[in-house]
């Protein structure tokens, strides 16, 4: 567990560090999707590889995958889980109108976000 705590503080550092700059060249909006009724946009440590993924989906299924990524032992897969939860923690200030840069996924509220280029 220590090592995860570890990989977890890495992880928001560089999550928090790493941000990129909100001055895209080109102009871009939020493409809102709306998820399902009973499920929100959540971000999902990947299986397979090393990443996250964003997704409609409910409270319950993310614990599950998070309880399967923690308890497979592999650090990949529980740093996947730290990057998850730094993810969700860095779109709780997202809007729609919020600036983005083209290419980035975020939840905005329930929905998932796309940044797009503005028409």
């Amino acid at each position: 567990m220590g090592r995860f705590l570890v990989a977890l503080a890495i992880t928001l550092g560089f999550a928090v560090l790493s941000t990129p700059l909100a001055h895209a060249s080109t102009a871009t909006r939020w493409q809102v999707t709306p998820c399902p009724s009973g499920a929100k946009a959540l971000w999902l440590p990947r299986v397979d590889k090393f990443g996250t993924d964003i997704s409609c989906t409910t409270e319950e299924a993310r614990a599950a995958a998070v309880k399967e990524a923690v308890d497979s032992g592999s650090p990949t897969r529980m740093m996947n889980v730290a990057i998850a939860f730094a993810q969700q923690l860095s779109d709780k200030s997202l809007t729609a109108e919020s600036s983005c840069v083209l290419g980035t996924k975020g939840a905005i509220g329930e929905a998932v976000g796309t940044c797009v280029a503005a028409r």
